[in-house]
């Protein structure tokens, strides 16, 4: 009897331990969360995980794109609109969360950055009037509960606190992005004497999709799906994906430094127009890269671009007149006798900005000059039933 219970006792026990190695041998490990290559390795990608890659000394966090809108009403029900997004910056160290806004009667739409603290839960921002503008707006801005249904953004002007919640109309964008680097390893030249500072190429395209629950912008929907114009590039957004890739520098014209940046997000929604905002930055050698900042308007109506010629007599005399005198008030006689009219320009209810792009009007250092003409100036030269009736 008792040779029978030890025989069954080891029976069993050789069966749990059977068990318990066919449970270990199931037990899935651990997902590769980080590759590491080896120091001697040719590449100068030193490790890549989830969301980090390191190149060199420097760090590129990747995020997730986004962008979203914002509105609500500030004292005396002024309206106030911010749209954030979240894109690469020129230097590419990580994500730049950056935004425009506008507030009913204002001459501009105010830029601004929002950073998070290592202690907050929340991001933070200031947005700034001009200083020709005698401070006259300035609000302080917090950004709340990111990605969730609680998102919601504190707006403090004028001394008191309002909370902005996301727009019904537009209340998030479809954003794409793709990342591509090609990277060189420049040690052997380094140690020839011949190397520059090291920077990869890299290209970067940020663009959204426009989603609107408001039946009022369906021609808009439907005729500007994208807030970009590469259509070629954006039928294949969805093998978008971050790129990177490792070459040896055989010759030193391989060691070049290249950059170039694309993003494009909206800046003013109202029921009748819709301002797209674009950004580009390329870099090929020199002293500094070249950048310049574009704007779209559409008719919500249509979905059309509309274009300066549908607004303005931009060819009568007494127009060119004025605009140039206005140009040269505010950069001073020392610009070309001919003032082309600047090619790009964005539509408020306030008014009409022109915007030019560095060495159009003044030098790099000037920056891109921006020259905001009101509707009671420009009214002698307003063509009639254009979309700008609805504003003066």
């Amino acid at each position: 009897m008792k040779k029978s219970i030890l025989c069954l006792l080891i029976v069993v026990f050789i069966s749990c331990q059977s068990k318990n190695n066919e449970k270990k041998s199931v037990v899935l490990p651990k997902p590769v969360s980080e590759i590491k290559i080896e120091k001697n390795n040719d590449s100068l990608i030193y490790k890549i995980d989830e969301n980090t890659v390191v190149i060199g000394g420097d760090t590129l966090k990747i995020e997730a794109p986004f962008i979203y809108s914002f509105d609500g009403t500030l004292d005396d029900n002024k309206k106030i609109q911010i749209h954030i997004s979240n894109a690469l910056t020129e230097e590419y160290g990580g994500y730049w969360k950056s935004g425009r806004l506008y507030i009913d009667g204002e001459d501009q739409i105010f830029g601004f950055g929002l950073v998070k603290k290592e202690k907050e839960d929340f991001y933070t921002g200031e947005v700034s009037s001009d200083e020709n503008d005698n401070g006259k707006t300035t609000c302080k801005l917090k950004l709340y509960n990111l990605f969730t249904d609680e998102m919601f953004i504190e707006c403090i002007y004028n001394k008191k606190a309002y909370k902005i919640y996301p727009s019904k109309k537009f209340p998030s964008y479809k954003c794409f992005d793709k990342i591509d680097y090609t990277l060189f390893d420049t040690r052997e030249a380094y140690k020839k004497g011949q190397g520059r500072d090291y920077t990869p190429s890299r290209d970067y395209t940020f663009l959204g999709e426009i989603l609107s629950n408001d039946k009022n912008f369906e021609a808009l929907s439907s005729n500007v799906k994208y807030l970009s114009s590469d259509s070629l590039s954006i039928k294949n957004h969805d093998k978008w994906k971050h790129n990177f890739d490792s070459k040896k520098a055989v010759k030193d014209e391989d060691n070049y430094a290249s950059e170039s940046l694309f993003v494009s997000w909206p800046i003013f929604i109202d029921s009748n127009i819709y301002v797209v905002y674009h950004y580009w930055y390329n870099y090929m050698g020199g002293a500094h890269g070249l950048y310049r900042t574009s704007y779209d308007n559409y008719e919500v109506s249509t979905g059309r671009k509309i274009e300066i010629e549908h607004l303005l007599n931009t060819k009568n005399q007494n127009f060119i007149d004025f605009y140039e005198n206005r140009i040269k008030s505010e950069y001073g006689d020392g610009l070309s006798d001919k003032i082309e009219m600047a090619n790009t320009f964005y539509i408020l209810p306030t008014g009409i900005t022109f915007s030019y792009a560095p060495y159009e009007l003044v030098g790099f250092a000037g920056g891109e000059p921006e020259i905001f003409f009101s509707y009671e100036e420009l009214k002698p030269y307003i063509l009639k039933n254009t979309i700008l009736d609805n504003y003066n």
